[in-house]
């Protein structure tokens, strides 16, 4: 699934690419990706443009030309993926990786296409079809923020704010770290990556750390995010960035898809998977307490 390392690195792409180009149609090959009336998506998208683009979380937002209220809201959710391409050339590629590199456009996982008028299109593939995209006004994009907690990239996510958040709560430290109405963005990948940096144990209950350990596991997340954005991402199978190229963050992961090798850091135990919250999780029994 992209995470905020991998949805940053696209939307910085589309930035460069999509802004200010007008919509010719949108052709939708998959109604359920469409989160209400596919006629009336195509009516609004329709000759308009994007005149702003951000992220909120994993959510990747693009403002209307027209109403300038309004906003088209993407989540690629597990194998959701974006390619701006001209034919076979592709300019901007992010999301879920595909099965081979060379890609058919449009090919069977294609459910979504918009058209420019300078004879480019954004192809939307998505395996799995769990991703979805919507039109919203601007009162419906704030109720959705409001849901959302601190980004890990923000001037909120500070060591202080931090520590308000887990005080007085009993639950296992990865689901709280997975949890979007907390903090916005983090996925399973980067929650083990930076469980692992700050030597705690997954499963450990929130209200166990101590204060040296909350301040290591703040520090891991800023961290492993930034590194993680600089490195544009995490590759697996052909996954692509915004600007076409590998993530290649893969190479400095220490325990994620890394179980019944080594620990990389004490070299004393093999790294153990186990499932917390319904999630597979990552971590050395040696090194994190």
């Amino acid at each position: 699934m992209p995470e905020l390392p991998e949805v940053e690195t696209l939307v910085q792409g589309l930035k460069k690419t999509l802004l200010n180009l007008r919509i010719e149609r949108v052709d939708v090959r998959l109604s359920k990706i469409v989160k209400g009336s596919v006629s009336q998506f195509q009516e609004i998208l329709k000759n308009n443009k994007f005149i702003r683009i951000f992220r909120r979380g994993k959510f990747i937002i693009l403002q209307l030309e027209q109403p300038s209220s309004s906003y088209l809201l993407i989540h690629l959710r597990m194998t959701g993926q974006l390619i701006y391409a001209q034919g076979q050339k592709i300019v901007v590629g992010g999301g879920h990786g595909q099965s081979k590199d060379d890609f058919d456009l449009p090919s069977t996982q294609t459910h979504l296409i918009i058209h420019f008028q300078n004879n480019f299109q954004l192809f939307y593939n998505d395996q799995r079809q769990f991703g979805y995209w919507r039109t919203i006004k601007v009162l419906e994009l704030k109720k959705i923020e409001e849901r959302l907690g601190i980004e890990p990239l923000g001037p909120k996510f500070t060591f202080n704010n931090f520590r308000k958040l887990l005080q007085g709560r009993k639950g296992k430290i990865k689901p709280f770290l997975l949890n979007q109405k907390y903090i916005a963005g983090l996925g399973n990948i980067y929650v083990d990556e930076s469980l692992f940096q700050a030597k705690i144990q997954p499963t450990r209950p929130i209200n166990s750390l101590k204060i040296v350990e909350i301040k290591r596991l703040h520090q891991a997340i800023l961290k492993i995010i930034k590194k993680a954005i600089d490195y544009r991402g995490t590759t697996f199978n052909s996954y692509r960035d915004s600007l076409g190229r590998r993530g290649n963050f893969s190479k400095f992961l220490k325990v994620y898809q890394r179980e019944g090798e080594y620990c990389l850091r004490c070299k004393q135990a093999l790294i153990k998977k186990i499932k917390v919250g319904g999630r597979g999780t990552r971590y050395c029994p040696f090194c994190q307490k």
